[in-house]
């Protein structure tokens, strides 16, 4: 049937209306009158995220079950009338003449889909993407989002050492016989220590009435203690998490009576990724499994290598092994025990953000492990620097936020329309060509989050060929702006070389400079994880592989 000239829009959700309206217009042209062909827009008072949409000749019908819900139907309407929501930079409104009656529904398989990444923070966009991420530009207008306090590390921030060490040394881990100020965690058997924990969470929820969920987790590092009375509990449940979920459930009992909707968010990471042999999380504790350690270029559910020795704040970590206890394993043990189970995944290169990442066809097999076991939440974690990123982050970007919402959409369906809207159908064979290069190599090994330009998956006869399908799909391309986003995609190629190459090669230093000159211009601002580019750039030019970092100086900013 036609599409109407004039359309008349009602409902509770002036975001969702205004939405709806902004993109109508812009696709059809039809003016907003009262007497128009009516669309409804109903947004229910619950917290519930699925949305049910009905197109008629007479009426079209949107309804979520909460606001936020009814944003989504909105942008899922305007996809099947052919918008497009592509990335940050990218909107397609294309013009529409006809419509057909219909009917559909969706709900999201994670209630809590976040992507930790610069380029998904942007409110409209995220709506777009089917997210409700933490740290999104959502306002309560928008239909609000999760909202966390510090839903990271904490011990350091309730016991800070530089307030307690002095005067009360045992508030902090003992390790290897002594007391620990730097890089410490806290004493979780120590009473005083729990009451601390116990009146900063109730403070923090008495100022923050519109978070749900205080995170009381460890620091970013190792340390766990090893006195006398948390070894005996880690002991007896034959897992390091014993003496933190012991600690974090007394936090919980604590507040639960005065916030009663609340709950108490904390870490299953690294030395405390185990699950407890007897200990149960209480019904208001979100336990969030990291996936830090897994290899990235097989699905986790199919691979037992691991790597160890991780030095997060240095962003290195030793090589893959086989692991005794493989991260599917403990996830499943965790999801036979906990309330409310959640994942951070990593789903991009820390050490070298512009490096290939290519694992396009895991990220949905991960995701339908996670829903198989019942996990709630997901965020997914990747380059949140300033500015642009590479190694075809938008397009990952694009795919997880999709698979957040359905696991089982298709990949390749997915990966080939976000291609051709984002990079133009000119450059669609050769940008395809290049990503199946790549992910075909890497899932010959193993791929790991801090790997560097080394890797054995980046032979140099693979990267001349992914970069010259590039170079084809740019040199077929006219339209500036996809020139310069896929422009910003070889800068990736062109990183690994010139890092691998040999100290003393002929006009090395002139050619990263060059390259320095093209990350300023495409709006790259990190290479490695919060490092100044300027220190980075160096960095490249003194050690092969970029591999000493210890002069870089490091970047602290907060979302």
């Amino acid at each position: 049937m036609r599409f109407p000239q004039s359309v008349f829009i009602t409902g509770n959700m002036p975001f969702a209306q205004s939405e709806l309206s902004r993109c109508l217009t812009a696709m059809t042209g039809a003016e907003l009158r009262p007497e128009g062909y009516p669309f409804t827009v109903t947004a229910g008072h619950g917290r519930g995220e699925g949305y049910r949409v009905s197109v008629t000749g007479r009426h079209t019908d949107i309804q979520g079950e909460s606001p936020r819900a009814a944003v989504y139907g909105v942008y899922a309407l305007l996809e099947r009338l052919g918008a497009q929501f592509l990335a940050e930079d990218c909107e397609i409104l294309p013009s529409v003449t006809e419509w057909k009656p219909m009917s559909f529904s969706s709900r999201p398989d994670f209630a809590y889909r976040d992507l930790y990444w610069r380029g998904a923070l942007n409110g409209r966009f995220a709506l777009q993407c089917g997210l409700n991420s933490a740290r999104a530009d959502i306002s309560p207008e928008m239909g609000d989002k999760i909202r966390f306090y510090r839903y990271s590390h904490t011990f350091e921030e309730l016991v800070p050492p530089e307030k307690w060490f002095d005067a009360h040394p045992e508030y902090f881990s003992l390790v290897n016989g002594r007391r620990q100020r730097e890089h410490s965690q806290l004493c979780l058997t120590n009473p005083d220590v729990l009451k601390i924990c116990v009146e900063g969470v109730g403070r923090w929820m008495r100022e923050h009435p519109e978070c749900r969920i205080f995170s009381v987790a460890q620091n970013d590092w190792y340390g766990y203690c090893e006195c006398e009375h948390c070894q005996a509990i880690d002991r007896r449940e034959e897992s390091h998490a014993g003496a933190l979920l012991a600690f974090v459930n007394a936090v919980a009992d604590a507040v639960r009576d005065e916030f009663p909707d609340n709950r108490i968010h904390t870490f299953a990471y690294l030395y405390s990724r185990k699950a407890p042999r007897f200990l149960r999380p209480r019904e208001n504790v979100i336990v969030r499994l990291c996936s830090i350690e897994c290899c990235q270029s097989h699905p986790m559910g199919a691979c037992r290598q691991a790597i160890d020795g991780i030095d997060v704040e240095n962003n290195a970590a030793d090589g893959f092994a086989l692991s005794g206890q493989a991260f599917a394993d403990d996830l499943a043990d965790w999801a036979k025990i906990a309330p409310h189970l959640y994942l951070w995944d990593y789903t991009t290169n820390f050490s070298n953000y512009l490096q290939p990442f290519p694992n396009w066809h895991v990220i949905g097999e991960n995701l339908r492990l996670f829903r198989r076991l019942g996990v709630e939440g997901v965020l997914e974690q990747g380059n949140y620097a300033p500015g642009k990123a590479s190694a075809f982050a938008p397009l990952r970007i694009y795919l997880l936020s999709r698979l957040l919402w359905n696991a089982d959409a298709d990949t390749d369906e997915l990966i080939r329309t976000f291609v051709r809207g984002y990079y133009g159908p000119e450059a669609e064979p050769g940008v395809l060509q290049c990503l199946s290069l790549m992910e075909n190599a890497a899932s010959q090994t193993h791929m790991g989050i801090y790997d560097m330009p080394d890797a054995p998956y980046l032979e140099e006869a693979l990267l001349i060929r992914a970069d010259a399908a590039l170079a084809d799909a740019l040199r077929r391309t006219a339209d500036p702006i996809r020139r310069e986003r896929l422009e910003r995609e070889r800068l990736s190629f062109e990183y690994v070389q010139l890092a691998r190459l040999p100290l003393d090669a002929p006009g090395r230093n002139e050619r990263i400079d060059a390259f320095a000159e093209r990350l300023s211009r495409l709006g790259v601002t990190e290479l490695f994880e919060r490092r100044e580019l300027a220190g980075s750039i160096q960095c490249m030019k003194e050690s092969r592989c970029a591999r000493r970092r210890e002069n870089v100086p490091y970047g602290c900013y907060r979302l």
